[in-house]
Parts: structure tokens; sequence; C-alpha cells
């Protein structure tokens, strides 16, 4: 008799401590156009989490968090989150002033600064 698949806990809004956000604006092309870069940091009292951006609407992200299964140590632990994902964005678009990004702590304006 084999064992159940462990169904992993559904993400939600990050919990992490002490979270912080940097947004910066990196034009590649000639023109007012760039391409958004986020970067969240925070840390858990343990370790095992996986955090990440999700975009729920335009210039408005979510920052998710995935617990750990099964053991974990009792033990602080750094994380980071960036955007745009790993597989990178299409093109460049016109960047805000201001992004929202909101954890389970609630909504935060973060000013996109340009790149430097």
């Amino acid at each position: 008799m084999s064992a159940a698949p462990v169904t992993p806990p559904a993400a939600d809004p990050c919990h992490g401590l002490k979270i912080e956000y940097k947004a910066f604006a990196r034009p590649f092309l000639e023109g007012k156009d760039a391409v958004l870069f986020l970067m969240a940091t925070c840390f858990y009292e343990h370790n095992g989490f996986t955090i990440y951006f999700e975009e729920i609407e335009p210039n408005k992200f979510e920052l998710r968090e995935q617990p750990p299964t099964g053991v974990f140590l009792n033990l602080f632990t750094y994380y980071v989150a960036t955007w745009p994902p790993p597989t990178g964005v299409l093109g460049e678009r016109l960047v805000p002033s201001h992004v929202t990004i909101v954890d389970a702590y609630g909504e935060h304006r973060v000013q996109v600064r340009p790149w430097e």
C-alpha cells in the first residue's frame, strides 16, 4: 500500500518579518519606456519558505509565500523575491512613479526609482 501524496499548503500573502520593498525602472532603449524591477526582503523564524511576486493588476503586485512542508529548522532564515519572474518580460512599458504591493500586513505604496 502506497502513502497518499502530500499536498503542499496553499500559497498565501507573505507573513515574513520586517518586509522591505524596492522598485526600479531601467530603460534599455531611448524613450520613456523601461522595465520594472521589484525586490522584497524579509525573514522567518524557520526555514523552508518560498516568496515570490504575482502581478494582480497593472502596477499592483502581491508578495506571496509558499510555506514549508515536512521537516524544517527553527532557524532565522532570510529571503528575497524579485520581479520580473525568471522567464523575463516582453519589452519595455511606461513605468509608473509608484506601484502598490500587497502582503499579509496590507497595501504598500512603493516609489519607483530610476536605475542608477
